[in-house]
C-alpha cells in the first residue's frame, strides 16, 4: 500500500574539454552561472565531438531538437552550453533542473532551480521543481512552502497540486487533498499517478465506490501498476477477499497476494479467513516466507 508515499519518489531531475571548432559569437567567461556546475563529466565527454554552438539561439535549438528526439543527455549538454551566452536565462535553468530531476540528480537539479529562482523569485516552474525535490528529500516544510508559492503564481501546475494533495492526505485533510487532485486532473486528465492518489484519498475518506472507480481506471485503463496494489488493499479492507487476491496478482506473486489479503483479514477481525489466506501464502511461497509466518503467529496469539 501507500506506494504513492514513496513516490516520490515523485515523484521523478564542468567542462572537461573544448568543443571542436570555434564559436563565432563571444561567450561569457565567468563560469559562476554558465552551467559548469549543472552538468556532469560523462555528458560533456559523450558529446565532446559535437560542433561548437554559434549562439544562444543555436544552442537552444539544438537542445530542443535533442529533447524532441528523446535524447535528454544531449539536450542537457546543449542547454548548459546556452548558459554560456545568457547565464541568467531562467527558462534554460529550469529546463536543466527538470532534466536533472528526472535523472535523479537532485543536487544539480536543486542548484539549477535555485539559480532560476534567484534571478526570478516568481518563476513558478522553478518553485515547483524545488518543492518536488524537497518532497523527495523528506524536507516537508520547505516542500510545502515552495509548492504553495508555485501555484500562487501559476495555478495550472498539476504536479504541484498532486504533491500538495499528498501532504493534505498525510494531515488527514481529505477534502483539501481531493480538491488538489481534482484540480490536477482538470489540468492533466491523463495523469495516472494523480488518479491513483485520488482513489487512495477517497479510500481514506471512506468513499469506497469512488476509491474503487479511480483505482480501477488508473490500473486497468491507464496501466499504472501501483493502482492494482492499492485496489487490492481496498477490496481486502472491504472484505472482498477473493477480489483482492485476483487484483494483487496483477502486480505480485501468489504468495504475497495471499499474505497481503490475510494480513488485512486479520485487521478486519476475520480470523478464519486470515488463517486460510496466510497458510496458503506459506504453501505457495517457493522459499521460507517470514512475513507470512509472523502474521500467522500474530493471528494465533489473537485467536486464543
Amino acid at each position: 500500500m501507500k506506494n504513492r508515499y514513496v513516490k516520490q519518489g515523485m515523484i521523478k531531475l564542468c567542462l572537461l574539454g573544448l568543443l571542436t571548432g570555434c564559436a563565432s559569437a563571444p561567450v561569457v567567461e565567468n563560469d559562476k552561472y554558465t552551467g559548469a556546475q549543472l552538468n556532469d563529466d560523462f555528458t560533456d565527454v559523450l558529446f565532446a565531438t559535437e560542433l561548437a554552438v554559434e549562439s544562444e539561439a543555436d544552442a537552444l535549438a539544438r537542445a530542443e531538437n535533442a529533447l524532441q528526439a528523446g535524447n535528454v543527455e544531449k539536450a542537457l549538454f546543449f542547454y548548459t552550453r546556452a548558459l554560456k551566452y545568457e547565464p541568467e536565462n531562467v527558462e534554460t535553468l529550469a529546463k536543466i533542473g527538470a532534466i536533472q530531476f528526472e535523472r535523479n540528480d537532485y543536487a544539480r537539479a536543486k542548484q539549477a532551480f535555485s539559480l532560476a529562482k534567484s534571478f526570478d523569485p516568481a518563476h513558478s516552474a522553478s518553485l515547483e521543481g524545488l518543492g518536488l525535490i524537497y518532497m523527495a528529500e523528506g524536507m516537508n516544510e520547505q516542500a510545502i512552502r515552495e509548492l504553495r508559492a508555485a501555484i500562487a503564481y501559476d495555478s495550472q501546475l498539476w504536479r504541484a497540486h498532486n504533491a500538495l494533495g499528498i501532504y493534505a492526505d498525510k494531515s488527514n485533510n481529505f477534502a483539501a487533498a481531493l480538491g488538489h487532485y481534482d484540480t490536477a486532473l482538470i489540468i492533466n486528465p491523463n495523469a495516472a499517478d494523480v488518479l491513483n492518489n485520488r482513489g487512495y484519498s477517497r479510500f481514506l475518506a471512506g468513499d469506497f465506490p469512488g476509491a474503487t472507480a479511480d483505482l480501477y481506471e488508473a490500473a486497468n485503463d491507464r496501466d499504472f501498476p501501483s493502482a492494482w496494489a492499492n485496489l487490492g488493499m481496498v477490496y481486502a479492507h472491504h472484505g472482498w477477499y477473493d477480489d483482492a487476491i485476483w487484483t494483487y496478482q496483477n502486480v505480485m506473486s501468489d504468495a504475497h497476494a495471499y499474505n497481503n489479503t490475510g494480513k488485512i483479514a486479520l485487521k478486519n477481525g476475520d480470523f478464519h479467513q486470515a488463517t486460510w489466506y496466510l497458510n496458503e501464502a506459506i504453501r505457495r511461497s517457493p522459499t521460507y516466507f517470514p512475513e507470512a509466518q509472523q502474521n500467522l503467529m500474530r493471528l494465533e496469539h489473537l485467536d486464543r
